[in-house]
């Protein structure tokens, strides 16, 4: 009997295959080998839907933005709540997140900003672009919070946006380091001890 075709894999499951690979091992621990066995994809394969290594690994830093960090930063941009109750929401949700097993530990992209120094240039300049992005985030919603008259109009809306876009950052790094979630809402907490009263 006449063996059939091997089956192909699908692209989209090949790019969420790298895209845990990237994110668990870096850009540099991660080997065109590795890719091959985590993809179910030849090397041919790969470098004809994704490119090189380089490219493949912008494609999967792209997807982790799009289907993990948009969706977070919308539902933060879009709380019901006042401008506290969202803020401890995405902390809350990061927290969680890098804590809960179900994904490598941390942050795609706050690996991405550790390994900067060992990045191609274009590929450094990705994650920063991605990591902007969550600060805008949080300036968007600061800003409303002002006009609203949650804060004082006096506020400083940039250094705040920057201060908790970094906590987030913080969050990330320290779920990879093993940290323990009792531990990382202790940090929410204190985090948030720094917002100003209404205005």
């Amino acid at each position: 009997m006449p063996r059939g075709r091997p089956r192909k894999t699908d692209p989209e499951e090949a790019l969420e295959a790298a895209m845990t690979l990237f994110w668990e091992k870096g850009f540099d621990g991660t080997s065109m080998s590795d890719l091959t066995e985590a993809t179910g994809m030849a090397k041919p394969g790969l470098y004809a839907n994704f490119g090189d290594k380089e490219a493949l690994y912008a494609k999967a830093l792209d997807h982790y933005f799009n289907a993990l960090g948009k969706p977070l930063l919308d539902d933060f941009c879009n709380h019901p709540g006042d401008y506290r109750a969202a803020i401890r929401s995405i902390l809350e949700t990061v927290a969680d997140a890098v804590t809960g097993g179900d994904y490598p530990c941390g942050c795609f992209v706050a690996n991405s900003l550790v390994e900067n120094s060992h990045l191609p240039e274009s590929l450094g300049n990705l994650g920063k672009d991605l990591d902007g992005r969550r600060r805008d985030a949080f300036h968007q919603r600061l800003s409303l919070a002002k006009t609203k008259g949650e804060l004082s109009q006096d506020a400083e809306i940039d250094s705040l946006a920057d201060y908790f876009s970094g906590q987030v950052l913080a969050l990330a790094v320290m779920g990879r380091a093993g940290t323990d979630r009792a531990v990382l809402q202790n940090f929410v907490n204190t985090a948030l001890s720094v917002l100003p009263e209404r205005g």
